[in-house]
């Protein structure tokens, strides 16, 4: 990585270093999202979701304590993801992924979170497109993961970015934000396109 990147506040590394993932695996997501016919359909996506948010947090957590990141209980979106499928009545299995990028240290945990955590940002907009989805109709307690943090979701960014920027091996974190992105990419299209023809 060119030392003119190292110099620059890691967040903003992070986000120029992964822009193509990240836009690649938004055009995976967004048409499942504008897909979404009922119900069922929704229920879908929740569990995909849920399948790598919840493994991938449990692998982060063993590296990102409070001593790190003092707010990182309440960074816990899969179990919103719980809340939302109780919500609107799923009840069957959870498979989860088994292919997460590599996280053996606290580097590399960071650049996992900045992708789980960059989610947040676009919820809402996903939230508001899904609110005005003229095909199903969602209950008001089922939007909890894509609402993310509410009222307090810039303020949860703004903390995490200033903890990211401490980190001090930039190519970890990017590395892993990339592999992030492209495992998500990955899960997505597999359960989704197994759920589609079964």
């Amino acid at each position: 990585m060119p030392l003119t990147l190292i110099q620059q506040p890691v967040a903003q590394v992070v986000k120029k270093e992964t822009a193509v993932a990240h836009q690649e695996t938004e055009d995976v997501l967004l048409p499942a999202l504008q897909s979404i016919h009922s119900l069922h359909d929704y229920a879908k996506i929740l569990k995909a979701f849920y399948g790598f948010f919840y493994p991938l947090e449990e692998c982060i957590r063993k590296h990102v304590t409070g001593s790190l990141l003092a707010d990182i209980d309440k960074r816990r979106n899969a179990l919103l993801v719980r809340k939302d499928m109780a919500a609107v009545g799923f009840a069957g299995e959870l498979p989860l992924c088994t292919s997460l990028p590599q996280i053996v240290n606290e580097s590399q945990a960071f650049g996992a979170l900045y992708v789980l955590e960059g989610s947040t940002l676009g919820g809402h907009m996903i939230a508001k497109m899904l609110l005005k989805n003229p095909r199903v109709e969602i209950p008001a307690d089922g939007l909890n993961f894509f609402k993310g943090y509410k009222e307090e979701t810039g303020k949860m960014w703004t903390i995490f970015l200033a903890e990211l920027n401490k980190q001090q091996n930039t190519e970890a974190v990017v590395h892993t934000a990339n592999e992030t992105f492209y495992h998500l990419k990955k899960w997505m299209k597999e359960v989704l396109t197994y759920d589609a023809t079964n």
